[in-house]
């Protein structure tokens, strides 16, 4: 286990202790008795009360999990889950038992409003529960890290679309395309959107669904729409390279209005707006720049991924011996430099993206926000960490030999699902946001990014 971080690197202890602690040893001994029911009680597990209004929840006494606890549960599931992966994968979706699973566990209740009987456990938990998902497997991580920073989402829009979602069903999943594919049209009191959005994560299991849209064509307009699945269909176009068991399927709409108040401005350029869930979600952690928090939520898939990689790759040449050279593949030179280099990666991309929640956390706090270029280097460690997670990869990909050929394993899955995530907006814009720096220190203007 590697040394705490100095206070001068700018992580908190407690940070480290949750990045840390659940995942000594493979998954850690308690965490497997969290889920096994031996630790499991009114300390982890919101007890289930009935009331009329979330106002209630002042007046009932329910015993909330910390955040240590939520990530151990989250690393028993691991050995579970990695099992299931290669079906659901099959089946090109997560198992509904999957996602039961991770409700069960409290997974979705991390970024969820306490209002709402949500944890608003700090982004470094929510990140870390993310990872160790993802390590089962990368579907399993990316469908739990969209839906969970969707409610962190859905916590910046007005409080009537908060109670559509979850006032009867507080377990109630949503699902996204934000990318503005479909249309927009302004109408007396809402909008009238239609049209086709591809690329909805784990929407098979969703109750609603936020998609993107440019009102009336204006590309100055980009606002995001909350919809329910009553008017969503569902089209089984999810036949694909990579990434298969998060049944990322295209969402169609043949037309819904949309009142006002479930649609909110999206994008950096809506990064200052003043969002009227602030009004009663007062959790500073709710005012962090969405679109940062939502490219660490995807790229640390890819950590969790790589760190599966690791795994396996090291059980899988750990006996073999090289038909070339006669000698053991653990001993020769490029395995074992590609597997540290892939180590150490793993634990440079975690450390950095606890300090950066947690400096964007304490900027809310103090009523500030990242300056446009700072906000870009922020941007470009969580886009970029996608990238080098793939770079890791490969290095280790190639050491595997003809073996990484077979299905049967599952080292060309992962090697598949990190090549296809790294083509996500959350990762690919990483270029476009390097150069940005550049001119930042040139002083010259520099575009920014609109979207992502």
């Amino acid at each position: 286990m590697p040394s705490p971080p100095s206070a001068a690197y700018g992580l908190r202890s407690t940070s480290y202790r949750r990045m840390y602690l659940p995942c000594r040893g493979k998954y850690d001994r308690r965490a497997r008795k969290l889920i096994s029911g031996k630790l499991i009680g009114k300390s982890l597990m919101l007890r289930r009360v009935t009331m009329s209004s979330p106002s209630m929840l002042k007046s009932v006494a329910v015993s909330l999990p910390t955040s240590e606890e939520i990530i151990a549960a989250s690393a028993a599931m691991i050995p579970q889950l990695k099992k299931r992966a290669a079906e659901d994968e099959a089946n090109g979706m997560v198992s509904k038992e999957a996602i039961k699973e991770m409700i069960d566990a409290g997974l979705f209740r991390v970024a969820q409003p306490a209002r709402w009987k949500g944890y608003e456990m700090p982004l470094t938990t929510l990140t870390q529960v993310i990872i160790n998902l993802a390590r089962a497997d990368h579907a399993y991580g990316w469908v739990y890290g969209l839906c969970s920073l969707h409610n962190h989402h859905l916590a910046m829009f007005d409080d009537r679309a908060q109670r559509d979602v979850w006032g009867d069903n507080p377990d109630a999943i949503t699902g996204s395309s934000y990318s503005p594919y479909g249309k927009a049209v302004s109408a007396p009191g809402g909008y009238t959107i239609s049209g086709t959005w591809p690329f909805s994560s784990g929407c098979d299991h969703a109750d609603w669904y936020i998609v993107g849209g440019l009102v009336d064509g204006d590309p100055k307009n980009f606002r995001s729409f909350l919809v329910s699945r009553e008017f969503v269909e569902i089209v089984d176009d999810w036949q694909v390279f990579g990434m298969k068991g998060t049944g990322s399927k295209s969402i169609s709409i043949k037309e819904a209005f949309v009142p006002d108040y479930r649609t909110v401005p999206f994008g950096p350029e809506a990064e200052t707006y003043d969002y009227p869930g602030y009004k009663v979600n007062t959790n500073p952690r709710f005012k962090t720049p969405f679109i940062l928090v939502f490219n660490r939520g995807g790229t640390a898939v890819s950590i969790g991924s790589l760190m599966a990689l690791i795994d396996e790759f090291v059980a899988y040449n750990a006996p073999k011996v090289s038909m070339i050279t006669g000698k053991a593949i653990a001993d020769l030179p490029d395995t074992l430099e590609a597997l540290g280099e892939a180590v150490a990666l793993v634990d440079q991309l975690k450390l950095l993206a606890m300090h950066d929640l947690d400096a964007i956390e304490q900027l809310a706090a103090e009523g500030k926000t990242l300056d446009p270029v700072t906000m870009n280097v922020y941007r470009y460690r969580a886009q970029s960490a996608g990238n080098l997670c793939l770079k890791a990869a490969q290095s280790l990909y190639e050491l595997v030999g003809g073996g990484g050929l077979y299905e049967r394993l599952p080292i060309p899955r992962i090697y598949r699902n990190l090549i296809a995530s790294r083509n996500h907006p959350a990762t690919a814009v990483f270029r476009t946001t390097v150069r940005q720096i550049g001119s930042d220190r040139f002083g010259q203007e520099s575009e920014r990014n609109s979207r992502f």
